[in-house]
């Protein structure tokens, strides 16, 4: 029952960040660019689903990768060479930048 609960906080979450720019994208279109009921409802279709995915793909980051990462974290804490610590830091930031390099954007 607990991931219930937890799967529902996650959709209210997502809710909360797909809701604005969903009114926004209504706004302008009752008033800019009408749109068809056709890509209305596609639009209003594919803002569920994507309230529905970020909901379950924020339920497994939260269930699998966080725990995953704070042990890491402790484990790092624990070596007392500063220098073990700040090479695994910067492999993994190297990794995660070759794999997504959309985060180059950000640096």
């Amino acid at each position: 029952m607990r991931q219930n609960e937890l799967l529902m906080e996650k959709v209210y979450e997502s809710v909360a960040s797909v809701l604005p720019i969903t009114v926004i994208v209504l706004v302008l279109s009752i008033s800019i660019a009408p749109l068809t009921p056709g890509t209305w409802t596609l639009f209003f279709f594919g803002a569920l689903m994507l309230i529905l995915g970020m909901g379950f793909f924020t339920l497994g980051v939260e269930m699998s990768m966080i725990p995953m990462g704070e042990g890491i974290g402790v484990l790092m804490s624990r070596v007392k060479h500063l220098p073990i610590p700040l090479t695994v830091c910067f492999v993994l930031g190297m990794v995660v930048t070759i794999a997504e390099p959309d985060l180059q954007v950000l640096a």
